[in-house]
């Protein structure tokens, strides 16, 4: 077991339903359960500052790295509290925190995420782990791994059709097929330049700026990008009066180089809290 102490700025909730992950579930008794690639984990609290992390990978740096523990949020949140309007979303949204996900699984995950709803994302993410996944028993249960590129890049649009993701099944396969012919070298992303990686990103087919983004953020740990989708955009109209042609602009101006936890502080509150 790892205990993780003296937590601060997290809160397992906030950060695993924020819409940033789709592999978490909560249980009746505030335990989440989750697969991270192919460690599954459950997490709980012990006190409000003590979390217990059990887990198929026992890793401390692991989960540490995955949770995003090195980043100093008092420092964030003293740079955004600058602006009056974040302040009741950062208030709301103290507790999340940007994970660090694993490559190939946010991809595809947000492949998926196109044009989709949360509950629907996690079912056919799980669809997609029990049919290609490698099974993982794990606390008296059964979880699956997510399925590598190499298992996915030979099968057919026909073979992903009961798992339901539609027009996306194409999307999958090609961004494996990318992945596996060193096309997209997931080694070779992170050391690239935000411009670079998202061009290199969006030679798969369904990835476009905000699948891109969503990669740069959650798995690259790019915290100046700002992800955009309808949500955000109507957001950002109705609370700032920006116009989409100069989000760009006012999000450079505003949140520097914390746009994207202002995106997730801005999502939880307007789009996640108020539709609960």
């Amino acid at each position: 077991m790892i205990r993780l102490y003296n937590i601060d700025h997290f809160s397992l909730d906030e950060t695993f339903l924020c819409g940033q992950c789709f592999r978490w579930e909560k249980d009746s008794d505030g335990t989440f359960y989750g697969v991270v690639g192919n460690n599954a984990a459950k997490m709980y609290y012990y006190d409000p500052k003590t979390i217990y992390v059990e887990s198929s990978n026992p890793d401390l740096v692991y989960w540490s790295h995955y949770l995003n523990f090195s980043n100093d949020y008092n420092f964030i949140e003293k740079k955004l509290w600058q602006d009056e309007k974040l302040r009741p979303c950062i208030e709301k949204g103290r507790g999340i925190r940007i994970l660090r996900q694993d490559l190939w699984e946010t991809i595809v995950s947000f492949i998926i995420s196109a044009n989709n709803n949360i509950p629907r994302i996690k079912k056919i993410i799980s669809a997609l782990c029990e049919s290609y996944g490698e099974k993982i028993d794990f606390d008296g249960k059964v979880f699956y791994g997510f399925p590598s590129p190499e298992v996915l890049s030979v099968l057919t649009p026909e073979d992903l059709a009961p798992i339901r993701a539609g027009f996306r099944d194409k999307y999958i396969i090609d961004a494996a097929q990318k992945v596996v012919s060193g096309e997209v070298n997931l080694d070779e992303l992170p050391k690239m330049s935000n411009a670079d990686a998202k061009a290199t990103l969006m030679k798969i087919k369904g990835v476009g700026n905000k699948v891109a983004d969503c990669v740069l953020l959650f798995a690259l740990g790019r915290y100046k990008t700002f992800p955009q989708d309808v949500w955000i955009k109507r957001i950002l109209l109705d609370l700032y009066g920006v116009e989409e042609k100069d989000i760009d602009r006012f999000v450079e101006n505003a949140f520097g180089n914390f746009g994207g936890v202002a995106q997730q502080y801005l999502y939880y509150y307007y789009a996640v809290e108020k539709e609960k």
